[in-house]
């Protein structure tokens, strides 16, 4: 794009508001996933407290895909050789935090920990890490292995 190219302008104004509108979705995205949540959980309580009444309970929503394949792993790897020891649950934090999600969204929490907690089992099959033998406060400490 030149600055003699008479559709620079309207292109740039384009661009801008182009910018301007995919934020707005991750924006909208993320509120989206926090009212699911908030949504998936009162329904569950509903259910709980026995309610079968003209309100309609939503669906379980299908497995989202937050990972592609050895970026869980790598990541995991890394986080232990770079901060040491952790927990599940510690280095899911990091993890949500690194992407910019939500942490208090507990659905999502609780899989990526219950991921992680797999690929970590995983990682153990082949002596890429070890965790504790005991449960530590409720869960396993895991460490890399030097390879």
């Amino acid at each position: 794009m030149t600055a003699s190219d008479p559709y620079a302008n309207t292109i740039s104004g384009l661009l801008r508001k182009r910018e301007e509108m995919m934020e707005a979705i991750a924006q909208t995205r993320e509120h989206l996933a926090v009212l699911s949540n908030d949504l998936e959980s009162m329904d569950r309580v509903l259910e709980t407290l026995g309610y079968d009444g003209p309100v309609k309970l939503t669906a379980r929503v299908p497995r989202v895909v937050l990972f592609y394949r050895g970026e869980l792993r790598q990541f995991l790897l890394g986080h232990l050789r770079e901060h040491g020891p952790s927990t599940s649950r510690q280095m899911a934090e990091a993890l949500v935090r690194n992407e910019g999600k939500d942490a208090r969204d507990r659905r999502m929490m609780n899989d990526v920990v219950r991921r992680i907690g797999k690929a970590l089992r995983q990682c153990q099959d082949v002596k890429l890490v070890a965790r504790t033998a005991e449960k530590v406060r409720g869960e396993y400490v895991w460490r890399a292995l030097d390879r």
